[in-house]
């Protein structure tokens, strides 16, 4: 269909002639006609490729007419910005900018859309709705349209919409949707700003009665403290995620590291890397996710009854390069995260689309090596060109000795695909699927004795012959499906198989003189999810109301078992269980913006847990019970001022045992799934211009439990805890290009059915704080300093014995360009000796002949560095 010409304003000439076609321009050309059919301006926008422009070597070149702006050395993200900020925000791009007539860009403003068929009639529905239902209503300007991220297109949550001639605010709610209903007409300006984007301005002219359909594309940046506005969208959305710049400045190993970027939240390492790691945060020891719930592009990570602990979260399956995004919440007051959230809860989502290709060599201490490729399989060609999909792969492979004296030989593969497309105008589907394995040595925890009287080093180890083998293998289907620009229905079907061997030795030779007491905790598993979410956006007068309703199941089919082995031989077969567990979850989540500053979440989370359990060695102990549980949760904010939030939560959530605990005889036994209850009340303000400062009280209770210690198999009657607290942070911009942030966190955590002087939760975290400066120049440096703290813990119940604190500093350095990226990345830079992981119990040596209570240790990383280089084409 030819055009009319008499709707054009502006003609962007795209340079296509050799050298700059070397340079990316044809990538660069299609990211910038995607972001003209993005923003529905093909019609007033014409775009020509013109070969050989004269400035071979500044391409790739553009060119804007007929007001003479040229622009050099285009990428794909300045020629998305051709679009969301020169054309939409009237904006030159000082950086890329050759030659304009002026430092201004003609006026532009986008024609109005003429509205389908299915959305008049669902406007006039409404409208219909509104005037029955409030008869005093009038007539006004609307303003809708979806928030995006103009990098990889993904819809941005949380985005705070303001218009500056009046008070009128929303934020974008799920998929990016938002809505000011009841604008008045005239000359207005729209602000749109979010955590990790460039603030984006336009002026727009809203004539009486007008549907306005505007779609926004924030270009990603650093974070820029001024733009932030503290509402309550704020509270609820960016105060949860993690900056992409605080996931790039981490010192990182694999994946696991990433939860360090959540503050106040610690992790500790003690089987030689392979594992998972501890997770400590607000005064809990979640063991490897007991209580901390994380999820990757939907797929739970959680393992219920897992070989070595019970919801097990082993991260090391994700390769940290493609974490396009990533949310955390404290407390158990998020309807969505359903089983093992009492705690938090951390959602990682796997990048869009890659926009380079990329080869990464990393090389470090203690014999480490990396090897990272990212490829483009589909970008510009397309399998079903009218589908517009794209799809990209990702893989990587580690090696290293380690630090102990004993090599750990550890070697981890990843490999991660992703396909997207476009199906229709309302439905798209996602394709992705990934495999893990790794083998490692271990050293093992070391008894504090054996190291103070020389027996061994700090780096050495009573049974060199710990390890493991691990593989894990997802599959993930999502189709998601727009029935109108308010409401959406998203269906995900998701696959995991498990393959887990730990050996590990605890006690030495308390339980076995002989032989010792090593044991192999083996698991195969079988995991098969469904969820299915609608998600809706509605007026309810002049206020909005965000609806989510989830169906959530869940089935994890496993045999696992503990075998008593001798350097990984096998001696005796301890434990041999074929379990059958499934999880059914209905929940609801509303979010109702009642008033220009308040705003009401409610929620609620139906659980049914079904517990089968054959015991291959000892029939007497299968069996099979049903569980209910109902966790209600609530929230609510109060936008104060502009500068100021308030806000109160409150929510009951809970993890699930071992299907030993839930099925047991045992007439003590009870409460497989214990309930947690918890509140938090507190503040988010703007200190001046450019800082904010975050408090929260809070407090959580867990109920009693009869829980199941996967080590030995043994049973024990956990009473009810109680644990209260505040976490502070806060973050300051000293200019354009220096950020610091520190954040102090307390934690007080007794047993409630315990006396006075004797109810110390053992080894709960108390005091820590992490912090530190960030760098981000625009040359291309990029550089962090940070530093961690965890004070003392009490060891035993009576608080006579206390972990020891530690202190330890980080540092990155990285040198960006187009073409390559160089980065410099050490840990401890002050050679601290601490210890990661610190236990208190008991154990005997070959030498002793009875039981000793002390601490086991396993040693953190002494001073390391690494360097990578990144090539990208």
């Amino acid at each position: 269909m030819e055009k009319d010409l008499s709707k054009i304003k502006k003609i962007i000439y795209l340079c296509n002639g050799t050298s700059c076609t070397n340079k990316g321009a044809e990538e660069n050309i299609t990211a910038l006609r995607n972001s003209l059919t993005e923003q529905e301006l093909n019609d007033e926008i014409h775009t020509i490729r013109t070969k050989c422009s004269g400035f071979c070597k500044k391409g790739p070149i553009i060119s804007i007419q007929p007001e003479n702006t040229w622009y050099q050395e285009m990428n794909v993200t300045t020629s998305n910005a051709v679009v969301t900020t020169h054309i939409l925000q009237n904006t030159i791009l000082q950086d890329q900018l050759l030659f304009s007539l002026s430092n201004t860009t003609e006026s532009f403003t986008p024609q109005k859309r003429k509205k389908n068929f299915f959305a008049k009639y669902f406007n006039l529905n409404f409208f219909l709705f509104l005037l029955l239902s409030f008869s005093t209503a009038k007539a006004q300007s609307n303003l809708s349209g979806f928030i995006t991220d103009a990098n990889n297109h993904s819809k941005i949550e949380g985005a705070a919409i303001q218009i500056k001639e009046s008070s009128e605010n929303t934020i974008s709610y799920d998929q990016g949707a938002y809505e000011l209903r009841s604008v008045s007409e005239g000359m207005k300006t729209i602000i749109v700003s979010c955590v990790g984007y460039n603030t984006f301005s336009l002026k727009i002219n809203l004539k009486k009665d007008e549907q306005k359909k505007l779609n926004i594309a924030l270009q990603s940046n650093a974070m820029n403290l001024a733009e932030v506005v503290i509402s309550a969208s704020f509270g609820r959305k960016q105060e949860n995620k993690i900056d992409q710049l605080s996931l790039q400045m981490q010192p990182i190993k694999s994946a696991q590291d990433l939860l360090r970027a959540v503050p106040g939240l610690f992790i500790a390492q003690h089987a030689g890397g392979g594992k998972a790691e501890q997770i400590f945060v607000r005064g809990t020891d979640n063991d490897h996710g007991t209580d901390f719930n994380i999820q990757m592009d939907g797929i739970p990570v959680n393992m219920p009854s897992h070989a070595h602990g019970q919801g097990y979260a082993d991260m090391h399956f994700m390769i940290p390069e493609i974490i396009g995004s990533a949310n955390f919440y404290k407390g158990p007051y998020e309807a969505k995260m359903g089983d093992f959230s009492a705690a938090g809860a951390a959602q990682f989502n796997s990048k869009y689309r890659v926009e380079k290709n990329v080869i990464k060599l990393e090389s470090g201490l203690f014999n480490t090596q990396r090897v990272l490729t990212m490829i483009q399989l589909l970008d510009q060609k397309h399998l079903v060109s009218k589908w517009k999909d794209n799809a990209y792969l990702a893989s990587e492979y580690n090696y290293t000795d380690g630090f102990f004296d004993s090599k750990l030989k550890f070697k981890r593969f990843n490999i991660f695909g992703k396909y997207n497309a476009q199906l229709s105008d309302k439905t798209t589907a996602t394709l992705s699927g990934s495999y893990f394995s790794s083998t490692w040595n271990a050293s093992g925890q070391l008894p504090l004795r054996a190291i103070e009287d020389g027996s061994i080093s700090r780096f050495g180890s009573i049974d060199d012959s710990e390890g493991g083998i691990a593989s894990r293998l997802n599959a993930n289907l999502v189709f998601e499906t727009k029935f109108s620009e308010v409401a959406s229905w998203r269906n995900q079907l998701y696959y995991s198989k498990n393959s887990f061997d730990l050996f590990s030795n605890f006690t030495f030779f308390m339980n076995d003189p002989i032989n010792g007491d090593e044991i192999l905790q083996w698991e195969k598993r079988d995991l098969f999810g469904l969820k299915s979410t609608y998600n809706r956006l509605d007026e309810i007068g002049t206020t909005q109301l965000s609806s989510e309703v989830g169906l959530v199941t869940r089935t994890d089919i496993l045999s696992r078992g503990r075998d008593h082995v001798l350097r990984r031989a096998l001696l005796s077969n301890d434990a041999i269980n074929y379990d059958a567990i499934s999880n059914y979850s209905l929940y609801f989540d509303e979010n109702w913006m009642f008033a220009p500053k308040w705003t009401l979440k409610l929620g609620a989370r139906n659980e049914v847990f079904d517990f089968y359990l054959k015991d291959q060695l000892d029939d007497s102990n299968s069996g099979q019970k049903t569980v209910y549980r109902f966790n209600p949760k609530a929230q609510i904010h109060f936008n104060a001022t502009s500068n100021f939030t308030v806000f109160a939560k409150w929510g009951v959530g809970l993890h699930s045992n071992y299907a030993q605990t839930a099925v047991s005889k045992d007439p003590t036994a009870g409460n497989p799934v214990p309930l947690s209850e918890g509140a938090d009340l507190g503040f988010i303000m703007k200190l001046h211009k450019k800082s904010i400062f975050n408090f929260t009280a809070w407090w959580l209770d867990t109920g009693s439990e009869f829980r199941f210690v996967s080590d030995d198999g043994s049973f024990e009657n956990l009473g009810p805890t109680r644990k209260y607290g505040f976490d502070a942070a806060i973050k300051i911009q000293f200019t354009d290009y220096l950020w610091a942030d520190s954040n102090l966190n307390y934690a007080y955590s007794i047993l409630k059915e315990a006396k006075k002087g004797e109810n110390f939760a053992p080894l709960c975290p108390k005091w820590n704080s992490t912090g530190g400066l960030t760098l981000k120049l625009e040359n291309g440096i990029n550089a962090s300093l940070r530093y961690r703290f965890m004070g003392e813990r009490p060891a035993t119940e009576d608080g006579s014995v206390f972990s020891k604190p530690y202190t330890i500093a980080d540092a990155v350095i990285r040198y960006n360009k187009p073409r390559y990226e160089l980065c410099l990345s050490t840990e401890n830079i002050f050679n601290v000796a601490w210890a990661e992981a610190q236990f208190y119990d008991e154990s005997q040596l070959k030498n002793e002949t009875a039981p000793v209570m002390d601490f086991h240790n396993t040693p953190g990383t002494p001073f390391f560095i690494k360097a990578s280089v990144s090539y990208f084409f």
